[in-house]
């Protein structure tokens, strides 16, 4: 595995320091917080009214309800689908047993192209199940799997019918190999009646194939009734790359004919698409991000930056990836991993692009993501508050949870949960859904669009977007979950239990595209090449490119963060500033130089032999 080189800052003593584009304020006692990462629960065991929403133009329906707060762990499943009948099917994880949640499972709505039926009150299932997906089957027809405990292993639980919307539902099982459960399933379909079934389910229990907690691929070409592919493992993915698959931390993208695609990573360890061009018989891997702790060999590590686990992944019409994941700077600290869930950032990549690493997507500042056109998503104020004053726990980024989706034309769709500046209950800020998309592919985006900025959202902690991968009549849908406590209950303990809503939301593309009030997209106004030559002996050579004329500084960082050298240059005419630096003092070994303009610091690394 090809190592990149980390860049080793204080998170906490360097975040955000001078960047003009930090539209919002994070209090300097929650930018040093870290706090340890949980693993996943110890057990995998937890009629609509339209409101008219001012302003919006949208339309909103609550179509449905649980107590039991907490939709995934990573990335959401898929949830929902609108047919080209103007139908629609919706499920969310549902319970209202406080506390042990023994009616936890599937919570399922439809729409009939007039009205939502009214709100279930049971699960799908039979069985006590959780983490649920949604997608079309059949002809006409819907199809949801979920887990549950088959003791002593756990299980997948389906349910699909022939006619959606209506009848019975038929519920059958699929194990994992002999002695060992599979967990946190998720489920796309193609072929021409949608009957080839894709299965990405995660093992739990003991070690297998060296893994605690590997990604198996499971396939069948009737419609469930036989598996041709069963517990099939990535290499790929296997030890030598993954310590462990986390709960959730892997997503499908719509298959585009017999390509199928899924990220998986995106968290403390590495990011990958594994891509199939024939349908699921053999796979390519494509690396999307690396980092020099994958796998996690022991010991402590710098403050680095990676993803947060939650990811989304779209193909376009050529079948190309493109993938957004939520920003996480991570550390290991005497054997345990922690992270700071005041990072922020949506970055999005693609096939056109080379891979990311700890360096581009850093621990300290987002300029390096803007310069390489990979970063989406932010904290905005609104209405001139730009003070985050605390936030819900979830152990994810500011913004994070993206959905994406590509229509027929090739314009990408994205989706986020974001705290909000300007919203909070006095006491922690709530979070909105945000969107935003591209009409060339991801070279450049529209504006940042916030959907709960209505008076109805005062008071509002909006989690958990799903989108439907289908547009209907030019419209984007979406479901998404709020009640008015920030933070989670469930699993993290953060309020009381409470009502959450499960709301149904139709926008144009329009609402995504060109209209209404935007946020402008950041921009860096000043450029710096690498170090030439590099490495070196005596002396190197630097170039910076000036918008305007600035005032131009420069420091000089080891390897643990140490400056070591400071030089301040003045005013400097904008256009090409040509610099040295000397070794002088300066022992052989791997440095640092961040040159600033006071708004922005643009990092490199150098090397002295």
């Amino acid at each position: 595995m090809k190592k990149f080189l980390l860049l080793i800052l204080a998170a906490g003593m360097f975040y955000f320091s001078n960047a003009q584009y930090k539209l919002v304020n994070v209090p300097d006692h929650l930018k040093n917080i870290k706090v340890k990462v949980q693993e996943p629960s110890p057990s995998p065991t937890g009629n609509g009214s339209t409101v008219t929403i001012i302003g919006q133009k949208l339309d909103e329906v609550i179509m449905g309800e649980t107590i039991h707060d907490i939709q995934t762990y990573g990335s959401l499943q898929k949830r929902m689908h609108a047919y080209q009948d103007g139908t629609i099917g919706a499920i969310w994880m549902m319970a209202f047993d406080i506390p042990d949640w023994t009616d936890r499972g599937t919570g399922y709505n439809y729409y009939d192209g007039n009205s939502w039926g009214p709100y279930p009150t049971e699960r799908l299932e039979t069985v006590r199940t959780g983490y649920p997906c949604y997608v079309p089957f059949g002809e006409n027809g819907e199809i949801t799997v979920s887990h549950y405990l088959a003791d002593p292993y756990w299980g997948l639980a389906f349910n699909k019918r022939e006619e959606k919307g209506t009848g019975g539902w038929e519920e059958f099982y699929l194990a994992g190999p002999e002695n060992m459960g599979i967990v946190w399933p998720i489920l796309v379909t193609n072929g021409a009646d949608n009957t080839n079934i894709h299965i990405l389910a995660r093992t739990y229990g003991d070690i297998y194939m060296g893994q605690d907690g590997a990604l198996l691929y499971y396939r069948s070409l009737d419609g469930g009734n036989t598996w041709d592919i069963e517990h099939y493992f990535f290499d790929e993915l296997g030890p030598d790359y993954f310590t462990t698959i986390d709960a959730d931390e892997y997503s499908w993208a719509q298959p585009k004919g017999e390509t199928i695609a899924f990220a998986v990573g995106f968290n403390h360890q590495n990011g990958y698409v594994m891509k199939s061009y024939d349908n699921g018989d053999s796979w390519e891997q494509i690396l999307v991000y690396e980092n020099p702790f994958t796998p996690y060999a022991g010991g402590d590590t710098p403050t680095y930056g990676g993803g947060d686990g939650s990811q989304a992944i779209a193909l376009d019409s050529d079948g190309n990836a493109h993938v957004a994941f939520g920003r996480m700077c991570h550390v290991y600290d005497g054997g345990a991993l922690y992270l700071y869930p005041w990072t922020e950032g949506l970055i999005y990549w693609n096939e056109t692009m080379a891979p990311l690493d700890t360096t581009i997507i850093s621990s300290y500042t987002l300029d390096h993501l803007i310069a390489n056109g990979n970063l989406i998503g932010w904290t905005i104020p609104s209405g001139g508050d730009s003070t985050i004053i605390d936030f819900g726990v979830y152990y994810f980024s500011l913004t994070s949870f993206p959905q994406l989706n590509i229509d027929d034309n090739n314009r990408i769709f994205a989706l986020w949960s974001a705290v909000a500046p300007g919203y909070n209950n006095g006491v922690m800020n709530y979070r909105h859904i945000c969107g935003r998309a591209s009409v060339d592919g991801g070279a450049t985006w529209e504006q940042i669009k916030d959907f709960n900025t209505d008076l109805l959202y005062i008071f509002s902690e909006c989690v958990y977007p799903a989108m439907s991968t289908a547009f209907t009549d030019d419209h984007v849908h979406f479901i998404f979950q709020t009640d008015n406590e920030p933070g989670l209950h469930t699993w993290t303990g953060g309020h009381a239990p409470t009502d959450n809503s499960i709301v149904y939301m139709k926008h144009p593309t329009g609402t995504f595209i060109g209209t209404g009030e935007q946020i402008a997209v950041p921009s860096v106004d000043f450029s710096l090449l690498q170090n030439y030559p590099n490495p070196f002996r005596d002396q190197t050579f630097i170039v910076a490119t000036l918008e305007k004329d600035s005032y131009l500084s420069m420091k000089i960082l080891n390897v643990i963060g140490q400056e070591v050298r400071y030089v301040d240059f003045g005013l400097v005419n904008k256009g090409e500033f040509r610099f040295e630096i000397r070794k002088e003092n300066l022992p052989e070994g791997i440095y640092y130089y961040t040159v600033s303009n006071g708004q922005h610091d643009m990092t490199r690394k150098m090397i002295i032999y």
